[in-house]
């Protein structure tokens, strides 16, 4: 059969030659498209291929990483946060010494936390719980008003529990024991002790962590301290939802309790107690959270807010900042005697001092707020307990002996470098002992500076100035003096309120005696003269008027 015709540029040769390249070429010169296939004359043949793959040991196959998802991983999301919440009991009945009943009262509301999650633990074919994410800063909504609570709070009780919810939880059993601690020892034992909140991560197992999915990793590492407001908004929505779902009533604040621990820690005059009391029942206010499951959440209903808050009116009634003279009618007034407030301020100062160590020392609550330019401004001192205080609170020994074992390099760095913490170097922790031994000699302190105040009956001046008249009211914290500013300060620490949150309920309170005063005056006014009560006139007598700005 003859060869086929080249075909290139129309060529119709049909005769090819071999060249030395291996490709056919006509007779023309074009090149056939085709590699020719000789024989092997020298025997050069390439050596077997072998592949070659590296052998893995069963002890790396143990270490791959692998985390559950759907309902396996947020029926682990569960336990990690239950044993969170186990730990924050241990650390209250442990080492603050509250009884051990809270362990049981929060196990049962814990158990009823749960119930409201409805279907979510029960299906088993729910494979989007893994893909939530979490927030743990405050968002700014919640931040700009004065509303606590998000819109739908039945939508916010079937959210996946978290830390914040932990601390409503045990903040919630001691309410119901009516038990004198204040949601600001919440705050200060997680900020500045060791109740778990902060890098909560800590306290799960290492099998736990790899198989918990990496979007709930965030909850048990907040960004930031504990806020107060999402704080409140947790209790307000576990509280309302408990006693909507499951008839549960809540007792109020042990009122008794709390206000004298609050004249003591503020080294306040007992005189203070009997007024507090009077103007609460004068307002009706029984010290509990009474709020509809619709209704908003605002800073005036918390009851913590108003107790605080009638004690601060009482104080700007009776022991006013400003330094205008009111003369009372008789020395049995409790106004008779006058509060030193540069003595009580520079008093409250050196306490503080003294329980934090030191004037160059830091809080705790201070070094989570250190940022990046503030390092240039510290002491040797200072960094050295910045730095102790990152390896307490993030890295821990744990994180240290892993890296320690990575390589050799790791090792000998720490062997060069060792990271022991200073017991000195690190923010001195509050006991209970050295904090009621400091409240009392700052109790006597203060006391010692009060001074009398002289009488004026009513015959002798009638223009004479009278306690609760002029009375200072202060509608922003700008407004505040300094005096009246580190007062407010304390108050608030205590409570557990922010500063913003206190003056605007002494502000709602002031304005709500106010309108009750203008409604009885009203009313006394349309009487025939001389029928005014005796309760009414005795009230007008100690100078409780706060419409005399």
């Amino acid at each position: 059969m003859a060869p086929p015709r080249c075909g290139v540029e129309n060529c119709r040769s049909r005769k090819y030659e071999e060249g030395e390249d291996g490709y056919l070429y006509c007779e023309n010169g074009h090149r056939k498209g085709e590699m020719i296939a000789g024989e092997d004359d020298d025997h050069f043949e390439t050596a077997i291929r072998r592949t070659t793959r590296k052998k893995v040991d069963e002890e790396e196959r143990e270490h791959v990483y692998k985390y559950y998802r759907g309902a396996k991983g947020f029926d682990l999301y569960i336990k990690c946060v239950q044993l969170v919440l186990r730990h924050q009991l241990a650390f209250l009945i442990q080492k603050k010494g509250l009884p051990a009943e809270l362990e049981t009262v929060v196990q049962d509301l814990w158990m009823l936390r749960i119930l409201q999650l409805g279907n979510k633990i029960r299906n088993e074919s729910q494979e989007l719980v893994s893909s939530q994410t979490f927030s743990t800063q405050e968002t700014k909504a919640e931040a700009e008003d004065d509303p606590l609570a998000l819109p739908s709070r039945k939508k916010k009780l079937q959210e996946n529990p978290n830390l914040i919810d932990c601390l409503s939880l045990c903040y919630l059993g001691i309410v119901t024991l009516r038990l004198p601690v204040t949601p600001g020892d919440i705050y200060t034992w997680t900020t500045e002790e060791d109740m778990p909140y902060m890098n909560s991560i800590r306290y799960l197992s290492p099998a736990m962590k790899t198989r918990l999915p990496p979007t709930y990793h965030s909850v048990f590492i907040p960004q930031s301290l504990l806020s107060l407001r999402r704080f409140y908004s947790s209790v307000a929505n576990i509280h309302i939802g408990m006693e909507q779902n499951f008839s549960i009533t809540w007792p109020p604040l042990n009122v008794p309790i709390l206000l004298f621990r609050y004249l003591k820690e503020l080294a306040l005059p007992l005189e203070l107690y009997d007024a507090t009391i009077r103007l609460g029942e004068q307002l009706e206010y029984d010290f509990a959270l009474n709020v509809t499951p619709r209704q908003k959440l605002h800073i005036n209903i918390l009851p913590e807010a108003r107790l605080m808050s009638c004690l601060v009116i009482c104080v700007k009634l009776i022991f006013p900042f400003d330094n205008v003279k009111r003369y009372p009618r008789s020395l049995t007034e409790p106004t008779a005697t006058a509060m030193d407030w540069a003595a009580w301020s520079r008093l409250m100062q050196e306490t503080k001092a003294v329980a934090r160590g030191g004037e160059d020392r830091f809080t705790t609550e201070e070094l989570t707020k250190v940022e990046e330019k503030d390092v240039f401004f510290m002491s040797n001192d200072q960094l050295d307990q910045y730095l102790d205080f990152y390896l307490s609170k993030f890295l821990g020994e744990t994180h240290l002996q892993s890296n320690r074992a990575v390589d050799d390099f790791h090792a000998a760095m720490y062997d060069m470098f060792p990271v022991t913490s200073d017991a000195d170097i690190q923010p001195r922790k509050s006991s209970a002992g050295r904090l009621h031994n400091g409240n009392l000699q700052l109790l006597r302190a203060v006391h010692g500076t009060a001074r009398a105040v002289g009488e004026i009956p009513d015959d002798d001046d009638a223009s004479v100035l009278r306690p609760g008249t002029r009375y200072a009211h202060y509608k922003k914290e700008s407004e505040l003096p300094d005096h009246a500013r580190q007062f407010f300060e304390e108050a608030a620490r205590l409570a557990g309120l922010t500063m913003d949150m206190l003056v605007r309920c002494v502000g709602h309170i002031e304005r709500k005696i106010v309108r009750e005063q203008g409604r009885k005056q009203k009313a006394a006014s349309q009487r025939p003269v001389g029928d005014t009560s005796e309760a009414e006139a005795q009230d007008l007598v100690r100078g409780e008027d706060l419409g005399d700005a």
